[in-house]
């Protein structure tokens, strides 16, 4: 079971922290007394008069520092990783009870416009999003979110699949993957401003530099020694360094430009480094796999190794935002120059591809939050989408944002054009909850994801909802006038040809008018909707628009009920056929104190 193997491999984790912890503790100590040791000894040497001996235990004392300081620093590394491993498998253990410990919810890409994201909790606390999300660079977080927004067509659902399926098994692999991203939180910048300076046409330095940046640092350095050995005064040094900020003001214009593009991001390139090594790792033959596999390639090089190198030099740029340094070496070396050098290299090398990469390494890390809530959900169903005429086959199919085991799956199929199923209910029986069933199943099973389900068919359509309708002060619209809107809007869709079909899912259709007028209405826009390609549901209290099954062959009646049993209202959230013959609104207002009679 999955939620033992997450508890297990926590545990696993979590004792593996604590003993780099223990040892990260043991080894600071042994620094600290390495350090003080060394100062001490060649302080006795010194009063000795012990100069030579000194300086070696100097030369000694500093490498042995050196060492026991990268051995410090590979210790924290696996005690950080461990960390996240074991954050990372309590995190998944928490998602199967629809909890959430990312604070990502995706909200900064709800449109109240989208045909069906607010409807579906495609994102916000308690959303799709959340339940998926295993990004977490910029444009992995992008891709997914994409993903949920767009539906696919058959073929790119069926690739994604493809490469879910041999992700799914590859738990050690998809883990690590993850961790690697969670050690640097700046991971999740944008990279816009580093491609951008990455595919901007390169404008060559000046050619003297390439001469310059090595004879006048070693010239400098000449007149130092000499000025130290009493050979030059102290003004000829000044001047060596005025010709140095004369050769640099040449540059500063560009230099500052480049670090501003690539500070940002600068810092967050060794934990890419670390995720392109990882996926340079991964196994598989799906076409998509291989393709990923494919883009993250650099002339005969590992992509990580030539991201390594952008690292190196960006972080090395960078340097120069440091005043005392720019001062006290920056100047001395030309550092803005030696870098300058290294970066135009790079980026004639490289910078076209950049791009590539991290949309490559973006869609990885959305097929691996795929699989990772396949994974979670090993009884949930690969749908079948294929093309066709549209088709919703469902069996025993639940709300993917309830856990598991508690809610209440229901069937129905849904089979051509200009078909209505209209499900009439009682209230809180369950009617917005199962067209938010279907409608969020299929959101999932077009972005390429598991369904929960025990059996799933369906053919590429464009979703189309109107549940939540508000009003809203700042456009001075009623909440009723909002819904024409979004009504209009399913109309104009359903009009257009040669394109994906509609599956629409309405939800008490015209709440916000008379009776008479919401019945008038609504019977209209069924009847309109029928003669185009859309298809689709329809919830509603009014039992007279049932009765267009009469006389018509495009509408099916499916509904839920209630019973009092022993005072209390009990639901079962069934789907039934037929229409609804009992509704509890009298019994829930008595319930509440309101004294309704009998006339």
């Amino acid at each position: 079971m999955p939620q033992t193997t997450f508890h297990q491999r926590q545990e696993q984790f979590s004792l593996a922290e604590a003993a780099a912890q223990r040892q990260h503790n043991q080894l600071a100590f042994w620094r600290l007394v390495w350090f003080i040791g060394s100062v001490a000894i060649i302080w006795l040497l010194i009063r000795l008069d012990q100069q030579l001996a000194a300086v070696a235990t100097l030369i000694i004392g500093s490498i042995g520092f050196l060492i026991l300081l990268k051995k410090h620093q590979a210790i924290r590394y696996k005690r950080d990783l461990a960390h996240q491993l074991a954050y990372i498998n309590q995190d998944e253990a928490t998602r199967l009870e629809r909890r959430y410990m990312r604070p990502q919810t995706g909200e900064q890409f709800i449109s109240p416009t989208h045909f069906y994201a607010g409807d579906l909790d495609v994102f916000g606390k308690h959303s799709l999003f959340r339940l998926l999300n295993r990004t977490h660079t910029h444009k992995g977080e992008d891709r997914l979110a994409n993903w949920l927004l767009a539906p696919a067509g058959s073929d790119a659902v069926q690739l994604r699949q493809l490469a879910v399926a041999e992700l799914v098994p590859q738990l050690e692999w998809r883990q690590q993957f993850e961790a690697l991203a969670y050690l640097e939180e700046t991971i999740g910048r944008s990279p816009d401003a580093l491609v951008q300076w990455a595919t901007n046409p390169v404008s060559p330095l000046p050619g003297y530099l390439k001469i310059v940046r090595y004879l006048f640092p070693a010239i400098t350095l000449g007149i130092f020694i000499a000025w130290l050995t009493g050979y030059v005064p102290g003004l000829a040094v000044i001047a060596a360094l005025g010709v140095h900020g004369f050769v640099l003001s040449q540059t500063v214009a560009r230099a500052k430009e480049a670090s501003e593009q690539t500070h940002e991001i600068s810092v967050a390139l060794r934990a890419f480094q670390g995720l392109f090594r990882q996926a340079e790792g991964l196994t598989g033959d799906a076409v998509r796999i291989r393709a990923i596999r494919q883009a993250l390639t650099a002339g005969g090089r590992p992509v990580s190794d030539v991201v390594g190198q952008l690292a190196k030099l960006t972080e090395g740029l960078n340097f120069r935002r440091n005043p005392y340094f720019a001062l006290l070496f920056g100047i001395a070396t030309l550092w803005d120059v030696q870098y300058l050098f290294g970066l135009e290299r790079w980026k004639n090398q490289y910078g076209a591809n950049i791009a590539q990469w991290l949309e490559a390494l973006g869609e990885l890390e959305a097929l691996n939050s795929l699989a990772g809530f396949a994974y979670a959900h090993p009884t949930y169903t690969t749908p079948d989408v294929t093309d066709g005429q549209l088709t919703l086959d469902i069996t025993s199919t639940a709300h993917p944002l309830l856990p598991p085991g508690r809610s209440v799956a229901n069937s129905l199929q849904l089979v051509g054009a200009g078909q209505t199923v209209l499900i009439t209910g009682s209230n809180m029986s369950g009617k917005s909850t199962f067209l938010r069933t279907v409608g969020a199943n299929i959101v999932l099973a077009l972005a390429g994801g598991v369904v929960s389900a025990k059996q799933f068919r369906c053919s590429p359509v464009r979703v189309f909802t109107s549940m939540r309708t508000q009003d809203s002060l700042e456009e001075s619209t009623s909440s009723f006038y909002a819904e024409l809107k979004r009504l209009q809007t399913l109309i104009g869709l359903s009009k257009q040809t040669n394109t994906v079909p509609v599956l629409y899912f309405l939800d008490e259709i015209l709440k916000g008018t008379n009776s008479a007028d919401r019945h008038r209405g609504a019977e209209a826009l069924i009847r309109q909707l029928h003669r185009t390609s859309a298809s689709g549901f329809v919830s509603t209290h009014d039992l007279e628009l049932g009765q267009l099954t009469d006389a018509s062959d495009f509408v099916r009646n499916f509904h839920f009920q209630s019973d009092l049993v022993n005072g209390e209202l009990v639901f079962d959230y069934k789907l039934r056929t037929g229409i609804c013959k009992s509704f509890n609104a009298s019994q829930l207002m008595r319930a509440i104190g309101i004294e309704v009679g009998e006339h």
